[in-house]
């Protein structure tokens, strides 16, 4: 295992892979064509405040995480006081809305009938 983080495969199979398995050097004919390290003073800017302006938000409020995200401890004090609804979505990355949108669209669905913002159609079909 990587620090504390379980593979998908580790969740599946309950094997453990090595680092030389999982993460192998791209082949010479990749290359970077920016050079990432240079857009780093922007970073703070994406993310900066974000948190407390979710928070701020006078209305129902949905996180969708992915089950290797984190909350940083602004976030993990609203999920506790309850100021927004949170769901995990296990065994996908990042993306969740790429990687499983069907559960992305029922937990959206759900969310948004539950707090009135929208109605359930009868006799609706996928």
């Amino acid at each position: 295992m990587h620090g504390e983080c379980i593979t998908e495969e580790e969740e599946e199979s309950g094997e453990k892979s090595t680092p030389t398995e999982e993460f192998k050097a791209p082949s010479a004919s990749y290359k970077w064509r920016i050079d990432l390290t240079q857009t780093e003073k922007h970073w703070p800017g994406w993310f900066h405040g974000l948190s407390s302006t979710f928070l701020s938000v006078p209305t129902a409020k949905l996180l969708l995480l992915a089950g290797i995200d984190r909350l940083d401890k602004e976030l993990t004090v609203g999920q506790m006081q309850g100021k927004f609804q949170m769901q995990v979505l296990p065994q996908c990355g990042h993306a969740v809305h790429e990687d499983v949108p069907d559960k992305v669209a029922e937990v959206v669905s759900t969310f948004l009938i539950r707090n009135r913002l929208a109605s359930a159609k009868d006799n609706f079909n996928w």
